[in-house]
């Protein structure tokens, strides 16, 4: 007797203990020495399981108790304790009746073990999910979860797709509407197990069994292969006349020259079967020994290899009628499934293929030169290796029992039910480049940079094994990759020779092992507080913490306990969920992250926050992760998967677009650590930028430092800026420059024609010390007029994103020099004039007309030399190489560069970084020239070092304007510079107003004794004296409101008092060059009288200035010796920037 009539016999006396022992025993055991020994055996059992009435429930509570969930296949069930010797005791998963199975199963060819029963409350088959070992790939259809049911009828409780059990049965009583249409058209089988993709209309016409879909898949369905007999127009096989029948017969490929004559007539061109079978008759035919001979009787025969022969289809459905005749060898022991059915013992038969529908790879196999191999030996369980370079093997296992041949990755069609095959880490990196692959050739396809010089000629052209396009030099050497140039990479510190393209950089893939620290230490990004403690399923979050006094009274009235399910599924075998503290009341949630912000926003507990979980999970979701996945059903009729954690099972995790999941604290925490942004893209605590590559905290955006890489969280609709914002400050500064040069280009026409003339030293000093002033008026017209340009036509919206390719250009630069080179320059000439003034009232010097000696003109030129050298130096000292630790406010990197944002990185924030990737620093202070070689060093050098992608803000790139950086704290390295330019600037307003007060009052001393007797001439003197007061106050007074506010600001600011970097474009075309306007008013006869005219027509202060300028002209009347002494050029002093 056989193993499987002893498991029989066993079987059946114990189901006759709890119902008729002796009777079923008997009966049995009868039935199982029947059929022992033949292939029979199994059929016996089966017959057995399906009218023996097993128990359907278990009585005891007690043996209910001991029932646990378990990973039964890859599947949770429950488990129950064996009642039954010899069965397995499952529980349904719904209906909480019991099933029995028997453990001696055709599991190893893909059948289902034999149950007693089916379960009343699983419509869509879960119990049926896990029931072999070797089951197919996990797939979820819409009428069968796992893509098979049982089937149960009104005579026995299952049947079976053995041919000659399915005969006994036509209907299944346990199925619905759907699932009974599907079954429908092979009711005379009445199939227990039945494929979700099988159709049984537009049957083959050599059997009444097979679907049409299935016709010429490469797999025999019908009981003699019919179905792959008449493929794309070739023939396998033979039809000819059964000798003992006398009809038409089909005879597959393998029955061939098998030494039995069953043809008497071939309607091919041999009599019978046999007769062309001696490879004699067929000189330089290829030949092989006979794989159907040696399987059925270990019979060595030498056979010719027929073109009808030639990679036929040799592999047999277990789900078909086929089943039943090739399932199982003579013995019962070797299956069809593992070998096949070759007509050739070694498969050579299955190369060389004239049907190129059923070409696998084109190859060079050994013996056979360049050939190709079919596709049934590609990958599958007959692959036996023909290949040299091992093409037809180069398999790759994907997802849950999905093995497929390389080039099927990535090639936008879907072979495994998961979808593994196209999420594959490989389809992220692709050449642009195309070529038609050696396996499935029918269109060209991009190439994973994986398989580049792998040794393997994926493409049909070999381009990948010639890929002659190289990049880089010594360690970085690496084939051409993904764009069409080829650009520098990051290098992993510690010299390691593995490096990263710029694209990957700050994706949240620590390819490195760290490159996501640095990027997170050079991109300011905060560490995050969830408010959040976790004590296994159990999370308490914000104030409804444990431990603290004052907020225990909260936690009873302000705080409640809540199961965390956002999507009310109910899944079987997850006994634990995560039960949720929360506030009551709705929460803002901008400033939650991570954990607590998904727990609180899919609650419903945050105020304007959409939950950031969008779809459940799904059981292929994520298909590379996750080993120990285990399978189970939710609310019936969908799969998913679930993994352990500690004690029980859950699936709380996010799905990223890509494809990844991830635990929920890695979800809206500001960091893209799906890759592709998505786990951040929902969330409303964080603003997301447009590339797609990160997100920032709310409070970042729009404080005028980019934090993104494209700059999008300063350059939007809510905070884009422009040089100039405001439209007035626009308007003022064309109004302004455009009247400073002007103004003052005539004063410096009037004062060049008349320089020449001058008779005296001191009418020549005059006059070159206003034409300087007149120079630095009108440089500060022309800076304005081009801010003005580059602000309104250069850049105008587009400035916020070219903003630093506009601070870092020599442009700004040469701008900012000229504005301070001008004020200087007005400033210092403005005070040596009123010391001059000053001095010759003190010394009472009066003006005289003499002839001027070369050595008093030298002295007025080394004057004016000292006053344009001192002002040059100011200004272009801070260009100098040699002072750019001092100078340089930072470097700007170009948006590939993703370990700095788009945003000026200052000297402590590239310590920080440097320290991250080289380890601890020595120095706390570096210079910037290191610094930058440092940075580039992080980087290969073989295509420019970085060159074009890091730039220097030098001192006047501070702001958009390009001024003089007056703004400054006490940490800058430049507020000493500052400070004392500041101090010059005071020291200077204090030498011009005492200057002019003491003329003032020297005036007013020398006139006294002209005024104290009434009189004509009395009255003149007085009317001068007042019209000089005036002038004096109107040049103190407008200095001193024009700047001196000003410096004051700059002093706050220095403290940190307040910020005032916003005012720099109220004091650059206003408050500065205001005077630059007014001075040439002062100094021109023309321009007085012109502004005199439009002061009458457009403002109102029509009285006030015909005055002031009625005593300028009374100032250039004739003199006489005692007016000579108070003679004054009224000149107001030019502000400093």
């Amino acid at each position: 007797m056989t193993v499987a009539a002893n498991v029989a016999a066993n079987v059946a006396a114990n189901v006759a203990t709890n119902v008729a022992a002796h009777v079923a025993a008997n009966v049995a055991a009868n039935v199982a020495a029947k059929v022992a020994g033949e292939s029979k055996t199994m059929i016996a059992v089966a017959i057995l399981l399906s009218f023996v009435p097993f128990p359907r429930t278990i009585a005891t509570s007690f043996e209910q108790d001991k029932c646990r969930v378990e990973e039964t296949n890859g599947f949770l069930k429950e488990r129950c304790p064996d009642t039954l010797k010899g069965l397995l005791n499952f529980k349904c998963p719904f209906s909480g009746e019991h099933y029995y199975v028997l453990p001696y199963s055709f599991s190893d060819i893909g059948q289902h073990p034999f149950v007693n029963a089916t379960c009343s409350d699983d419509p869509y088959g879960y119990q049926v999910c896990g029931a072999t070992k070797d089951s197919q790939e996990v797939r979820n259809t819409n009428w069968a979860l796992c893509g098979y049911l049982y089937c149960r009828n009104e005579k026995a409780r299952l049947l079976y797709e053995r041919e000659n059990l399915c005969k006994l049965y036509s209907t299944c009583n346990n199925l619905n509407t759907e699932q009974i249409k599907r079954l429908s058209c092979c009711d005379s089988a009445g199939e227990d197990i039945l494929d979700a993709a099988a159709m049984c209309d537009n049957k083959h016409e050599s059997s009444d069994l097979t679907a049409w879909n299935k016709l010429c898949d490469d797999e025999c369905d019908d009981w003699n292969c019919a179905d792959e007999s008449d493929c794309n127009g070739f023939f396998y096989g033979k039809i000819c006349s059964r000798k003992e029948k006398g009809h038409t017969y089909y005879h597959p490929p393998s029955e061939v020259c098998n030494l039995i004559i069953e043809c008497v007539y071939s309607l091919n061109k041999y009599g019978t079967d046999e007769d062309e079978c001696d490879p004699k008759l067929h000189p330089g035919m290829p030949s092989c020994i006979s794989g159907e001979l040696i399987r059925l009787h270990n019979m060595t025969r030498v056979v010719p290899i027929f073109n009808f022969t030639r990679c036929s289809s040799i592999k047999v459905s277990m789900s078909g009628s086929a089943a039943g005749r090739y399932g199982y060898d003579f013995d019962g022991t070797i299956k069809l499934k593992k070998f096949g059915m070759p007509y050739c013992h070694d498969y050579i038969d299955q190369t060389n293929c004239s049907d190129l529908n059923k070409t696998g790879v084109s190859c060079h196999i050994n013996g056979y030169g360049l050939s190709t191999v079919s596709r049934t030996m590609v990958c599958g369980p007959f692959r036996r290796g023909f290949c040299e370079d091992g093409m037809d093997i180069a398999c790759v296992s994907v997802g849950r029992n999905c093995t497929i041949h390389k080039h099927q990755l990535c090639d936008e069609v879907t072979d495994c039910a998961s979808g593994a095959d196209e999420k594959h880490p490989s389809c992220f990196d692709l050449t642009e480049q195309k070529c038609f692959r050696n396996y499935r050739t029918g269109r060209e396809l991009r190439i994973p940079v994986s398989w580049l010089g792998d040794g393997l000629k994926d493409c049909i052209n070999g381009m990948d094994e010639n890929w002659h396009i190289v990049c880089g030099l010594g360690l970085m050497n690496r084939r051409f990759e993904v764009s069409k140039n080829c650009h520098d990479v990051f290098i992993c510190r510690y010299g390691s020779k593995r490096f990263i393209r710029l694209s990957e950089l700050c994706n949240g893939i620590d390819n490195c092992g760290n490159e996501n620290v640095i990027c997170q230490v050079g991109r300011s990004l905060p560490s995050i507080s969830t408010a959040l403690s976790t004590k296994g399923f159990a999370k308490i979050l914000k104030y409804c913490h444990r431990g603290l006094e004052d907020v225990v009274p909260k936690q009873k009235t302000l705080c409640a306990l809540q199961e965390f399910n956002p999507f009310n599924e109910n899944i079987y075998g997850v006994g634990s969920r995560v039960s949720v503290t929360y506030p009551k009341e709705k929460t803002d949630c901008r400033f939650v992250f991570g954990e607590a912000y998904v727990l609180l926003s899919c609650m419903g507990m945050c105020i304007e926050s959409p939950c950031p979980l969008q779809r459940p999970i799904e059981f292929n979701d994520c298909p590379t992760q996750y080993k120990g996945r285990v399978y189970t059903v939710v609310n019936k009729h969908r799969l998913t998967f679930v993994t352990r954690r500690a004690y029980d099972y859950h699936n709380n995790y996010f799905v990223c677009k890509n494809g990844m999941c991830l635990d929920y604290d890695k979800v809206c925490n500001m960091w893209d650590d799906c890759g592709d942004g998505s786990d951040e893209k929902n969330c409303k605590n964080s603003f997301h930028c447009n590339d797609e590559q990160g997100s920032i905290p709310l409070t970042k955006k729009c404080d005028g430092n980019p934090d993104c890489g494209d700059t999008s969280d300063e350059c939007n609709s809510d905070c884009s800026k422009q040089i100039i914002d405001q439209p007035f400050l626009k308007g003022a500064s064309w109004f302004i420059g455009f009247m400073a040069m002007v103004s003052n280009a005539v004063v410096l026409s009037e004062n060049g024609r008349a320089i020449p003339k001058c008779k005296s030293l001191d009418n020549l000093t005059n006059k070159l010390l206003v034409n300087l002033i007149a120079l630095g008026d009108f440089l500060l017209g022309v800076y304005l007029f081009v801010i003005a340009t580059v602000d309104s036509v250069v850049f105008a919206e587009n400035y916020c994103t070219k903003r630093f390719e506009w601070l870092t250009s020599w442009y700004c630069s040469c701008l900012g020099v000229i504005s301070t080179f001008g004020s200087l320059v007005s400033l210092f000439s403005l005070t040596c004039l009123s010391i001059i003034r000053a001095f010759k009232i003190y010394k009472g010097a009066l003006l005289q007309d003499e002839e001027i000696s070369s050595r008093k003109k030298l002295s007025a030129v080394c004057l004016v030399c000292l006053i344009v050298t001192s002002a040059a130096a100011i200004a272009f000292i801070t260009l100098f190489s040699v002072f750019e630790d001092y100078f340089v406010n930072g470097l700007v990197y170009d948006n590939s560069i993703k370990i700095f944002p788009g945003n000026l990185i200052r000297k402590q924030k590239h310590l920080e970084v440097i320290q991250s990737y080289y380890g601890r620093s020595k120095d706390k202070v570096l210079r910037w020239g290191l610094i930058e070689t440092l940075v580039r060093s992080m980087f290969s050098k073989d295509y420019g070092n970085l060159d074009g992608k890091i730039a220097r803000v030098d001192f006047y790139g501070n702001d958009g304007v390009c001024l003089f950086k007056f703004f400054v704290t006490r940490d800058d390295p430049q507020w000493l510079f500052t400070m004392i330019t500041l101090a010059i600037s005071i020291v200077c307003f204090v030498i011009v107003a005492a200057s002019y007060i003491f003329i003032n009052i020297s005036t007013f001393r020398s006139t006294k004794s002209l005024t104290k007797e009434a009189g004509p001439t009395a009255e003149t003197v007085n009317k001068r004296n007042r019209k000089l007061q005036q002038k004096v106050a109107t040049i103190i007074l407008t200095d001193f409101f024009c700047w001196v506010p000003f410096v004051f600001i700059c002093i706050l600011h220095s403290y940190e008092v307040m910020d005032a970097s916003s005012f720099y474009g109220f004091f650059s075309i206003i408050i500065i060059p205001i005077n630059s306007v007014i001075n040439p008013f002062l100094y021109s006869e023309i321009m007085s009288n012109l502004f005199t005219k439009v002061l009458t027509v457009f403002t109102g202060f029509v009285r006030y200035f015909p005055v002031l300028l009625k005593a300028g002209d009374a100032i250039n009347e004739p003199h006489n010796e005692s007016q000579q002494a108070i003679e004054l050029k009224i000149v107001c002093i030019n502000d400093l920037s």
